[in-house]
């Protein structure tokens, strides 16, 4: 007999082992204060997912929060949804990781674990951290193989490679002049490219937001899809920031003028009706463009048609690159502090600018060769 939250309890068993082993969950319970080891995983997984866990104001983002829903909905819950926490062991977050389908999903699924057992010590519904040593295993399905890094360099450093050179961007440009959407398309992506505008911050960016006489536009809001629907929220970090664009691109499209005329048309579009929000770029429909129509419809042809993918679809440039091409820009041909790009590109730290587009090996051999003379 024993007193364990607040109650007494007793328990009995046909067989003296049985009865040891149901000491011993209770003496790993009451050492370790942690009453929640009783209730089955389907109560972790709640705890894990609820709002409630995390302090006032920072709670999760509604897309952070909807795929940790998935994750567990789709693989945590049929493994350990009936078992009694204490009861969960390592084999089973092993097979909850691979079960998912590929290398990266088993990544994601990894670290979904690895915090949902991390809340799960803290709440009192698991004792053991060996339960989040766990990682996806192939067993004869395909896998990436090894990476091949630069030695010396951040896990972050962008490969020059992976940037499009400014006559890339040109080309895109031209093609999605071309497209359906025409030199509102064209704008976009030269916008992209030299202002660091993320893809759902250019979807939610209004004529209100761009300063054409101090070539400023301010980042305050994002849109994002989740389950279907979307929403408009701050940007990445939850932090404002405000960007500077070119009166020209370096390969000579006349970005201010531009943005400037486009403003004006979004703003008249927005007193007839027609784009109520006053967006910059809006969809067909004048409103939030969904990430995976404007994918298909307006960069799909685009990228075939500018070089950006081969017949088979493959090309090592996406969008995203865009943003890549404004920081290498600013850092290089404007010759700005890092510091101030980090600020404009809205990177957490200037460190993670540093580390992906100065790295640490530029000069090494000019340095050595130099010393070795």
């Amino acid at each position: 007999m024993w007193y364990e939250g607040g109650r007494r309890r007793q328990c009995e068993a046909v067989a003296e082992d049985k009865l040891a082993a149901k000491l011993a969950k209770v003496a790993e319970r009451l050492a370790a204060d942690a009453p929640g080891l009783e209730r089955p995983g389907a109560d972790l997984i709640a705890w894990y997912l609820s709002a409630d866990r995390h302090p006032a104001g920072r709670a999760w983002s509604r897309k952070h929060a909807d795929t940790q829903r998935r994750l567990c909905e789709r693989f945590a819950a049929p493994v350990i949804g009936g078992i009694t926490c204490q009861d969960i062991r390592l084999a089973d977050m092993q097979r909850i990781v691979n079960a998912a389908p590929t290398a990266g999903e088993g990544a994601r699924l990894r670290r979904c674990l690895s915090a949902m057992v991390t809340a799960g010590i803290a709440a009192g519904y698991l004792t053991s951290p060996r339960l989040k040593k766990v990682h996806w295993q192939a067993a004869g399905r395909a896998a990436p193989g090894p990476q091949v890094a630069v030695a010396g360099e951040s896990a972050l450093f962008v490969d020059p490679a992976e940037i499009p050179a400014d006559h890339d961007v040109a080309r895109l440009g031209r093609a999605l002049a071309a497209g359906r959407r025409g030199d509102l398309a064209e704008l976009m992506a030269s916008t992209a490219a030299y202002t660091g505008l993320r893809q759902g911050e250019l979807f939610a960016l209004t004529a209100a937001q761009v300063a054409p006489a101090a070539r400023v536009i301010t980042v305050d809001r994002k849109v994002v899809e989740v389950a279907g629907t979307l929403y408009l929220e701050a940007p990445k970090g939850r932090k404002r920031r405000s960007t500077i664009y070119p009166a020209r691109t370096p390969a000579g499209y006349p970005l201010a003028d531009r943005l400037a005329a486009r403003a004006g048309q979004a703003r008249a579009e927005q007193d007839a009706g027609t784009n109520p929000l006053g967006l910059m770029f809006p969809s067909p429909r004048g409103t939030w463009w969904r990430s995976s129509n404007f994918d298909r419809r307006v960069l799909a042809p685009a990228y075939h048609a500018a070089g950006w993918r081969d017949p088979h679809g493959a090309g090592a440039w996406t969008w995203h690159s865009l943003r890549h091409v404004f920081c290498t820009t600013a850092l290089s041909g404007w010759h700005l502090e890092p510091a101030d790009v980090s600020c404009m590109a809205g990177h957490a730290t200037v460190r993670v600018t540093l580390d992906m587009y100065v790295g640490a090996t530029a000069g090494v051999l000019d340095r050595a060769r130099t010393a070795t003379r």
